[in-house]
């Protein structure tokens, strides 16, 4: 039972020096996350539809022009068309702020601008609506569709990030990525080094505390001896 308990105290200990790297890790990461969600500024988003249309029956040309559109619309030149003047901060990192998408069955871009605040990105959503709208139909002459503003972009209610708890979830995930791949280099060798180790460890120490005990009964039965030798003399020496 000793000796199990014993064993037991030194591959805990062994364990924690072995592996306490991967834990680090994990508790790293997760704090990480954790405080990317909690002091990150906020960005709030909001998106405006922007729908394109043949002018004879609106057949797969208006899809395929909606989806040209869609490449074009966060360039500064489509950008330029627009009526009012885009903040020069975002028109310099207009494929930062403004995302751009389309579907392959059906002629319609989806605009997502993105902003410190929430007016701002509904300004800067409908403001590249308009832009896009602008440059479609000057152009439609030559591309024989033209392009109009479906949905207008309201101001959003709630940032779209950070989210603290989604970071926090992404950061631990990440640590145990990093903390399995560490633990899992060489483990089978660590944990059979480990388990050797406290084996050879706790015998040494039970054998030293039986080899302490030992020595100290015979020395306790010594003196015992020697009185009992002692006493038989001054017996004898008495007859």
């Amino acid at each position: 039972m000793q000796v199990m308990r014993v064993l037991t105290v030194r591959v805990l200990k062994n364990l924690g020096r072995r592996f306490g790297v991967p834990i680090a890790i994990v508790l790293t990461c997760l704090l990480g996350g954790l405080g990317y969600g909690l002091f990150k500024a906020p960005t709030y988003s909001a998106t405006a539809y922007v729908l394109v249309v043949s002018d004879p029956d609106g057949g797969p040309a208006a899809t395929n022009f909606a989806q040209a559109y869609g490449r074009l619309a966060a360039l500064r030149e489509t950008l330029s068309w627009a009526a009012k003047p885009i903040p020069a901060a975002a028109l310099e990192r207009s494929r930062a702020h403004i995302q751009a998408s389309s579907s392959p069955d059906t002629p319609l871009v989806r605009l997502t601008a993105s902003a410190a605040t929430a007016m701002l990105s509904a300004e800067l959503a409908n403001t590249t609506a308009d832009a896009l709208v602008r440059y479609g139909n000057a152009h439609q002459h030559d591309t024989g569709v033209r392009v109009a503003l479906m949905t207008q972009a309201s101001v959003p209610l709630a940032p779209s990030a950070p989210n603290p708890p989604l970071n926090a979830a992404v950061g631990l995930a990440t640590g145990l990525l990093l903390g399995g791949l560490v633990a899992a280099t060489g483990v089978a060798a660590r944990v059979r080094e480990v388990v050797q180790t406290a084996t050879a460890a706790a015998r040494a120490e039970i054998a030293a505390e039986a080899e302490a005990g030992a020595g100290a009964g015979k020395k306790a039965k010594e003196p015992k001896e020697a009185k009992t030798k002692g006493s038989a003399l001054t017996a004898e020496a008495g007859q």
